[in-house]
């Protein structure tokens, strides 16, 4: 009877208190446009609209009848879903009908989406353990299909010690971690480098977790125009491999092959996840990694040239940007959905969500238009200035190909001593290769040595067999030539492995210095590569004093350099240090200012023309979806008319409102085709 006239009670039977669809609706809606309102705040404004004191039993009440009214609303769509014939293969791929709405006939693309994928521990739940009062159970599960639950998840937990063959656990040495260093051995290199100064750039207050929390935050992907793929909760534990491993097995079983997926530190997930039970899987789909451009500005220059998107063949203009996009705005839920139970914080999150899905594809249309502008303009800004450059130098596309590739050589070759060094070194003395010992060290050595006869004896063994091996007659001595020689060569080798560690640093400064006086670097990406930046002095700090150890044991001593003139150095040519290398990289077309500008130039041209590639698809892709779903709604009601007018009226409702997007988006796409160079076409 109550629902007859348009209200809800707050409890199945015998209800004293009863909402109108009207108010629940307008809450929805309200939630819908601000995350904040919680149920209490919203309860108390009732009280007042009322002149009624706060009764705290109130907002109970109102949870209960928005828990039931939820579940109405879910409820109807299944029928209307069942009676459009919608399974859980068009839920998949109408989730973002221009990544996903494939049509017949369409230009095949490198990578068939590109998504983004990182965790937020923002959406926490405080355990009920510090919570007061009881417990109430609440056996209650989201339905919805963007959940990976903790098993799927667990099956991966040992993932990241099968890789590496150590027992270590999946946490840090403090129980909970907010980037799990400890887990990958193998991956050491790569972690010192990108790894730590990405976890040094993240927010001082919160790098690590509370056993307060039973469940850290979430972890998800999103596709590039802002839709959520896949979701986990991180359980007591920060960003551990176990959850980015979980839905990169999620969007494979979902979405399939050719997937280019960006994330804060492919660099080094991309090991683990080539090492684990999805190894095979990855090399079979084809996966691509990327470090996101704004994140990867904290990443060294060696893993730019591979990892960063504007050197990615076939990913377009995207900066795989879009999880802080995401996480900005469901940061707004985290004060109403700490305290709530488990099922009501995933109900807050599924209905976030959802709505953000309405309102991306609502933006669709938008999104459309301003990327294919951005595209063209950044084709006709960049030809004109690659065109006066190219004339100046002379160079082609092919120079500007051949530069990256120089490039990343240089920086591969600056972490490993050359092989003529290697092999002039096997010949040296071992003590003296190996440990570096001085005079006075092996003859303390020697002394020790002789105090017993066993391991002088196994000593003289080894002495002897590595002379013999590298053909040495007679034993060296502390004045023999050989000897001092060897010593010298020592004191060179140390110097030019310093000086190696040492420009490597500063030219990756400097490149980053170049990046921050770039036209067009907002003020949060300039924050981002200077914090990085600090975090890298220490390095070069490091990296100065073993310089200026090694270059004062050389013979003549090299001139000490300060740190003052380091930091100070603008380009490669403030640093004569750099003439002392093995290669003067001042010398390298690659590292000439106007050569790396034309390089930039030219792959953000080369990018933007994938991007327009990339936009022609999802136009028709789009088309094609709305032209369909026309189609079988107007079916879908035409069959339900008579044997289901209700069923035929709220379809009617759907369709009504679907049309008025639709309508929206083709304004836009129509607006797109409008502009100068446009190479799609809108039919479906």
């Amino acid at each position: 009877t109550l629902v007859h006239y348009g209200f809800l009670g707050a409890t199945p039977e015998r209800p004293e208190i009863a909402f109108t669809f009207l108010l629940l609706r307008l809450f929805r809606q309200l939630h819908r446009v601000c995350p904040r309102l919680s149920i209490d705040a919203f309860a108390k404004c009732l009280n007042h609209l009322h002149h009624t004191p706060h009764n705290a039993y109130l907002a109970d009440q109102f949870s209960n009848a928005y828990d039931c009214y939820l579940e109405i609303l879910r409820h109807v769509k299944l029928r209307t879903d069942t009676a459009l014939g919608r399974d859980k293969t068009w839920s998949a791929i109408s989730i973002c009908p221009p990544c996903f709405y494939k049509t017949v006939g369409e230009p095949a693309l490198k990578y068939s989406f590109l998504a983004a994928m990182d965790g937020n521990n923002s959406l926490k739940l405080v355990d009920s353990t510090f919570r007061a009062g009881s417990v109430r159970p609440d056996d209650r599960v989201s339905g919805s299909p963007r959940w990976i639950t903790p098993e799927e998840v667990d099956l991966f937990k040992d993932e990241a010690t099968k890789t590496n063959g150590v027992g270590h656990p999946d946490t840090d040495a403090d129980g909970i971690a907010w980037l799990n260093v400890s887990e990958h051995d193998e991956l050491a290199q790569c972690l010192n480098t990108c790894v730590e100064r990405w976890r040094a750039a993240s927010p001082e207050a919160r790098k690590k977790m509370h056993a307060l929390f039973a469940v850290a935050g979430i972890f998800l992907a999103v596709c590039r125009h802002g839709h959520v793929l896949a979701i986990c909760d991180m359980i007591r534990s920060g960003e551990l491999m176990k959850y980015p491993l979980a839905i990169v097995n999620r969007l494979f079983n979902v979405y399939g092959a050719n997937i280019g997926l960006g994330y804060d530190i492919m660099c080094a997930f991309i090991k683990t996840l080539s090492r684990s039970s999805l190894g095979e899987k990855t090399v079979t789909f084809r996966l691509q990694g990327v470090v996101p451009s704004f994140h990867g500005h904290a990443h060294n220059r060696a893993c730019q040239t591979h990892w960063h998107p504007m050197y990615m063949e076939g990913v377009g203009l995207e900066d795989f940007e879009e999880c802080e996009q995401t996480f900005g705005r469901s940061n707004e839920l985290a004060g109403n959905s700490r305290l709530s139970t488990p099922f009501h914080r995933h109900q807050n999150i599924d209905e976030h969500f959802a709505f953000r899905d309405e309102d991306k594809f609502f933006a669709s249309g938008n999104f459309i238009f301003e990327n294919y502008r951005q595209a063209q303009e950044k084709l006709k800004f960049n030809s004109e200035a690659l065109d006066r450059l190219a004339q100046e130098l002379g160079t082609t596309a092919q120079d500007y190909e051949n530069y990256l590739w120089s490039e990343c050589e240089y920086l591969k070759n600056l972490r490993t001593e050359p092989p003529e060094a290697k092999a002039e070194f096997s010949r040296l003395d071992w003590n003296i290769i190996s440990n570096g010992y001085t005079r006075v060290q092996i003859a303390d050595v020697r002394t020790r040595y002789r105090t017993t006869a066993s391991r002088w004896v196994a000593m003289n063994d080894e002495v002897c067999r590595f002379e013999e091996e590298n053909h040495i007659d007679v034993r060296w001595t502390p004045d023999s030539k050989d000897y001092n020689d060897a010593l010298c060569m020592m004191s060179e080798w140390k110097y030019r492995r310093a000086l190696d560690n040492l420009e490597r640093l500063v030219v990756q400064r400097l490149f980053e210095l170049t990046k921050l006086g770039m036209n067009g670097v907002g003020y949060k990406l300039r924050e981002k590569i200077s914090k990085a930046l600090k975090t890298r002095a220490d390095a070069i700090r490091n990296a100065l004093t073993e310089y200026n150890e090694a270059a004062s044991q050389l013979s003549p001593p090299r001139e000490q350099l300060t740190w003052l003139k380091v930091i100070n150095a603008v380009s490669l040519a403030d640093l004569d240090i750099l003439r002392d290398a093995r290669t003067d990289i001042r010398t390298l077309p690659w590292a000439q200012p106007a050569r790396r500008e034309a390089t930039t130039l030219y792959f953000g041209m080369k990018r933007a023309k994938e991007e327009i590639v990339r936009l022609n698809v999802e136009i028709q892709r789009l088309v094609t979806f709305m032209s369909d779903e026309h189609a079988k709604f107007y079916d879908s009601i035409s069959q339900n008319i008579i044997p289901n007018p209700f069923l035929a009226h709220e379809l009617s409702s759907q369709w009504e409102y679907q049309n008025k997007v639709h309508t929206k988006i083709a304004r836009q796409l129509a607006q797109t085709s409008r502009l100068k160079a446009f190479t799609g076409h809108l039919a479906p």
